[in-house]
């Protein structure tokens, strides 16, 4: 296939697949990296000069978090938690999203048209709002202990992707009800072909490769929502809360995942002390994001806009094209177009 053998394809995808194997190396080699720090940093004449959180020039390359730990191999070994949950979160939302507008292309104009309503409605309430509202409750139970840190990880991918299939299946239900007006689709209907029929040899070929670009999507928007609820202390795996302080506890946000988001919610109070305990996961997020919108965008123009890229290596065929009328059998010539009018 010659998306496989495109150098636009590799580039970023070859960025994400380092990035997750070294989230699964590294902490398993090296497990020392994601322990604690030192409590502080003497000079050579013994003299106090820093505490947690360091700097990127008291500890290489990206400082520490508040407990002295390395930020770059804490946000490395978070990757996992963060990339593949996204990627989890946007395969359900593909899978409920078609379920759901095929349902919905097939229902009467008067149901579609009471879904669009209710749809509609709750387009307005923003996603984070919504998954704040579902996930607080469940944040309190895994504070309490009720549930572990891999349960609560599951519950809310199953939560985050469930608040999108609505509005994402009734958009591929309208793209799919467009694409059933077509002429050879009132054919085959007329003679006598099922729904069933017209899903597997029309709709499913017709909409396979709108689904590998709106996986592509789904994963960038998941993950520009994970930044959202993020700042709002919901994050993947939960939070756990210590008491730190000598005189007076004093509370403080930890998380058992180290997912982006939730290093990026854990230091948010301190984004004007230590600016860079909030930019650093942002920053792996950016990547991340530009790295899939890159891959949407070349998927995009080879797959839909049938801008394919020309090989050096390949040579122009001298065998004659198949006429059009071969290759669908609900074609019609000019001539033929005619005469059915």
């Amino acid at each position: 296939m010659i998306i496989l053998r495109s150098f636009r394809f590799w580039l970023p995808l070859g960025f994400l697949l380092v990035l997750l194997s070294a989230s699964f190396i590294v902490p398993a080699v090296y497990p020392e990296l994601l322990e604690p720090g030192p409590s502080f940093l003497k000079d050579d004449a013994g003299r106090l000069i820093a505490d947690p959180p360091y700097s990127k020039e008291e500890m290489a390359p990206l400082g520490s978090d508040k407990l002295g730990r390395n930020l770059f191999y804490l946000l490395l070994s978070g990757a996992k938690y963060t990339l593949l949950s996204a990627i989890a979160i946007a395969l359900l939302r593909m899978v409920g999203g078609f379920l759901f507008g095929i349902m919905y292309a097939f229902l009467p104009a008067w149901t579609r048209q009471m879904i669009k309503g209710i749809g509609d409605t709750f387009n307005f309430i923003p996603l984070a709002i919504i998954a704040f509202v579902l996930l607080s409750p469940l944040q309190l139970a895994f504070e309490s202990g009720a549930m572990y840190s891999f349960q609560f990880l599951i519950i809310e991918i199953g939560v985050i992707a469930i608040i999108v299939i609505p509005s994402l299946g009734m958009y591929i239900g309208k793209e799919m009800r467009e694409y059933l007006k077509n002429d050879f689709i009132s054919v085959s209907r007329q003679i006598g072909a099922s729904r069933f029929y017209i899903i597997r040899r029309h709709l499913r070929p017709q909409f396979s490769r709108h689904a590998l670009v709106m996986f592509s999507e789904q994963i960038s928007q998941t993950l520009y929502l994970l930044i959202q609820i993020g700042v709002l202390h919901i994050c993947l795996g939960g939070l756990k809360i210590a008491n730190f302080g000598i005189t007076e506890p004093i509370p403080e946000y930890f998380s058992y995942t180290n997912e982006w988001a939730a290093t990026m919610s854990i230091n948010i109070q301190m984004v004007f002390l230590h600016t860079w305990l909030v930019l650093t996961p942002l920053a792996f997020f950016a990547v991340s994001i530009f790295c899939i919108n890159e891959l949407t965008r070349y998927l995009k123009e080879v797959l839909l806009e049938d801008t394919l890229p020309v090989l050096k290596d390949e040579k122009p065929s001298n065998k004659p094209e198949t006429p059009s009328y071969l290759e669908d059998p609900f074609s019609f010539t000019n001539r033929s177009k005619e005469g059915f009018h």
